[in-house]
């Protein structure tokens, strides 16, 4: 066994308020004899701290196998409240950008107790922010609930199980391929009628300028930000040399200006994230066939919010370009002609309007949001892909925001820092979109 020295417990000092936690792990581990008080830490916000030590190259520490243990053993139970060190595995599961992720699962000689998941997805999450972290929470139980996303199985500070659906995230070329964006687009008009439980004012611009504030407040924020172009291939006179911080912070309010004139709908549930989209192996890469009744799953569910519509749709029709399957920095590929696709577009965009319709002529849901169509198709049609393919700058300026902020201090191994000024570049080089937008309403 690895050395126990490796063991971090946490000491209650009195009057902590982390004692209501001291004492349920008390009645936790008399209730389970066979797990040692040294397994387990009466804080749990730590777990990211612990979690980022994983190394695949390396045998599993001693530190994680125990966290990971008691986290199973207190929130998916069953058989998980016996197992040894040695009656487990847990590996990393790569293509998190803002998670730790991994793969937890009983070995194949320990018997189930009842209807415990033999194996789940352990979600460590890096955001800190409570309110953000709360809303998320709640979209997920919604969605998971709907069975329009994977089960939630535990929540805990710090991270959640969900269902382990064995899949693979859908790859770049094939998430603008038209039979499986028909598919994501009645999953994502799905959601845009639902009735969430969170705040409902768009929350895109507050996502945006907490992150560049975050970034101005260090070490680097007080300099110009040189944009650079890394994967992107664009005319270097279609964007500056150099932006400020201060200068950064005015194109979110020419941002902002756009987003009050835009028209798009409000109200509509936003998954940021949500484009990481779990395919189980049915889809025939070559000619986009899909030979199963469900064989797509919305599986991640950060920065979800309430917002604008055009926002949802350009971020996707974005990410047509974005290639993140890779294993040399920094890390992802950008195929710009994909960014001018219009056939994809436009069949992407008739699917979810299809949907919308199908769904609103049903009567069967009554919290419909009246401003989504407006009764005649083709008008919503051409009114969905011309918002949606303006929102797409608005996409690449929040994302370089993220980018920013996340540079200095995140745990995953991504080229933040190139992709921040990639992503600003193909921001201004689409700006003069926006800017003619502006002079025509």
């Amino acid at each position: 066994m690895p050395n126990e020295e490796n063991v971090q417990v946490a000491k209650v000092a009195k009057g902590d308020t982390a004692m209501g936690d001291y004492y349920d792990m008390m009645a936790f581990s008399e209730n389970n004899p066979s797990l040692k008080f040294r397994d387990r830490t009466i804080d749990s916000n730590d777990v990211k701290e612990v979690f980022s030590k994983f190394n695949a190259t390396k045998t599993v520490s001693y530190e994680i196998l125990s966290r990971t243990r008691y986290l199973c053993a207190k929130y998916l139970g069953g058989a998980w409240t016996r197992v040894g060190l040695d009656e487990f595995n847990i590996k990393a599961i790569t293509g998190g950008m803002s998670n730790l992720l991994f793969l937890v699962e009983l070995a194949a000689n320990v018997e189930s107790v009842g209807t415990e998941a033999r194996q789940a997805l352990l979600r460590i999450q890096c955001q800190t922010e409570l309110d953000k972290l709360v809303s998320e929470s709640v979209v997920f139980t919604l969605l998971s609930e709907r069975s329009l996303g994977p089960k939630l199985l535990g929540v805990f500070p710090g991270g959640r199980f969900e269902q382990f659906i064995p899949s693979r995230p859908l790859r770049c070329r094939e998430i603008s391929l038209p039979a499986i964006g028909r598919l994501i687009a009645a999953m994502l008009a799905k959601i845009h009628t639902l009735d969430v439980p969170i705040p409902k004012e768009p929350e895109v611009m507050t996502y945006a300028r907490g992150w560049l504030a975050k970034f101005q407040q260090s070490t680097r924020g007080a300099m110009p930000i040189d944009i650079r172009c890394t994967a992107a291939r664009l005319p270097s006179n279609s964007y500056p040399l150099s932006v400020t911080c201060d200068e950064l912070g005015k194109e979110l309010d020419f941002v902002e200006e756009f987003l009050v004139k835009s028209g798009s709908p409000e109200g509509n549930i936003l998954l940021f994230d949500g484009y990481d989209i779990a395919d189980d192996g049915c889809i025939n890469a070559r000619s986009g066939n899909v030979n199963a009744a469900d064989p797509l799953a919305l599986i991640d569910f950060e920065y979800c919010s309430y917002n604008y519509r055009g926002f949802d749709l350009g971020n996707h029709f974005s990410e047509y370009g974005y290639d993140y399957n890779c294993d040399e920095a920094p890390y992802y590929k950008i195929y710009g002609e994909m960014f001018e696709v219009t056939q994809e577009r436009q069949s992407f965009c008739a699917a979810y309007l299809d949907e919308v319709y199908k769904m609103r002529d049903s009567g069967q849901n009554p919290n419909f949001p009246s401003d989504l169509v407006t009764g005649n198709r083709d008008v919503d049609l051409s009114r969905l892909i011309t918002e949606s393919t303006l929102f797409m700058a608005v996409a690449d300026i929040f994302w370089s925001c993220w980018a920013l902020a996340n540079a200095e201090n995140s745990l995953i191994n991504f080229g933040y820092d190139s992709f921040a000024r990639d992503r600003l570049a193909l921001y201004y080089h689409q700006k003069k979109a926006l800017q003619n937008f502006l002079d025509q309403h």
